[in-house]
Parts: structure tokens; C-alpha cells; sequence
């Protein structure tokens, strides 16, 4: 229930966003490919999707800020041109709450960077067998960094890369094993998003 109520709160509160004068915003979509750090599969083999809501406003002429209301798919999967191939697919689907600081470097490219908040929707793994609900579950929050840039393409239409990194791991290792830095499994994630402006004068979202 907690988190039902949170996402109305930000539902409403960036939908009421994109309508006030001082506010831009609009819609975005995209795909992504992950993989988990620390399992036993390397690569972005893990293709998914992700869709949401975003508002923004002016900070001065440089800055802005944007929070944004999405679900994305993250996980893992094994690389069948490996030697040896073992199938491996980890689902993990996520409602996911960024707040981020973006800095315009011209009018057609921003930085941006940020921290996330994301609640674990559903978690499945499957060997070959079938979706199962994992033996060592994954936290059902995660709290991670993006770092990435925005491009415009025209007036309305934005392009977005980003890399997210989790700050913590989202689950432990088999056994709950660790070694220094290396405490568990981390979400890595690039995303590729297309962004459209619903309102907003061409500095919002630039």
C-alpha cells in the first residue's frame, strides 16, 4: 500500500508539473540492456524496455532539474556464443523514481546526473526450465547513480543515454559471501529513450 500511494503522490504531482506554466514535461520511452555485476554472466545480454512520465523546470541558465515516474526492466542473461553456453535470464522489473540535475552545454546538448529510487515490481530467474522465483531473493529497494546526456532533436523531440548504476548491491551472493568492495549483486544498466515534450518553451528538457 505504501508504495501504491507514493506512486499516486508523484503521478500527481508531475502530471499537475507538466500543466503549471512554470513546469515542462512530457512522455518518454526506450530500451535498455543490463547485466548483473557479480553473477556469474558479463555482458549487456539482458535487453528490456522502459516507459514513464517526466517534469522539469529552470534552475537558471544552465541548470534544470527533472524528476520522473518510470517502469523499467533490468536483469541478466547468459551470452550464447560463450563456450560451454548454460541459459540464464533474470527479470527484474522495477517502478523507478529519478531526480536529476542536467547542465546545458549548448542548445542541442546537456549533461545530466542523478539519483534514483526504485521499487522491485517482480523478480524471476530462469535456467531453461520456466520462470521460478529466485532462491536468494533481491531487496525490494534499490538506490542508485545515473550519469548521462541529452540531445535535442527539435523542439519536442529529445534523445537520452544513460548509464545507472545501483549504489548498494540488490542482492546478496550465494552463500552471502563478500571480499572488500565486492558485497553483492548490482544492477548495471544503459538505456537508449526517446523523449517528448507535451509542454514546455525549448529550454525545458535542453
Amino acid at each position: 500500500m505504501k508504495i501504491k500511494r507514493l506512486l499516486i503522490i508523484v503521478f500527481v504531482v508531475i502530471s499537475n508539473s507538466i500543466f503549471a506554466q512554470k513546469f515542462g514535461g512530457g512522455i518518454f520511452s526506450g530500451l535498455t540492456m543490463s547485466q548483473l555485476d557479480g553473477d556469474s554472466w558479463g555482458g549487456y545480454h539482458k535487453a528490456g524496455i522502459n516507459l514513464g512520465v517526466y517534469t522539469n523546470t529552470e534552475i537558471n541558465e544552465k541548470l534544470s532539474a527533472q524528476l520522473e515516474l518510470l517502469y523499467i526492466q533490468k536483469g541478466s542473461k547468459s551470452n550464447s556464443k560463450e563456450p560451454n553456453y548454460i541459459y540464464y535470464k533474470c527479470k527484474l522489473n522495477y517502478i523507478q523514481l529519478p531526480l536529476l540535475v542536467k547542465y546545458k552545454i549548448n542548445n542541442k546538448i546537456n549533461a545530466e546526473i542523478g539519483i534514483v529510487e526504485a521499487f522491485l515490481r517482480t523478480a524471476y530467474e530462469d535456467d531453461g526450465g520456466g520462470d521460478i522465483v529466485p532462491d536468494i531473493p533481491f531487496r525490494k529497494w534499490e538506490t542508485s547513480l545515473l550519469v548521462g546526456a541529452l540531445y535535442n532533436i527539435n523542439n519536442k523531440l529529445l534523445a537520452d543515454v544513460r548509464f545507472g548504476y545501483s549504489i548498494i548491491p540488490v542482492r546478496e551472493h550465494p552463500g552471502g559471501q563478500s571480499f572488500l568492495l565486492n558485497k553483492g549483486q548490482f544492477n548495471n544498466v544503459i538505456s537508449i529513450s526517446l523523449y517528448y515534450k507535451i509542454v514546455g518553451s525549448d529550454k525545458f528538457g535542453e
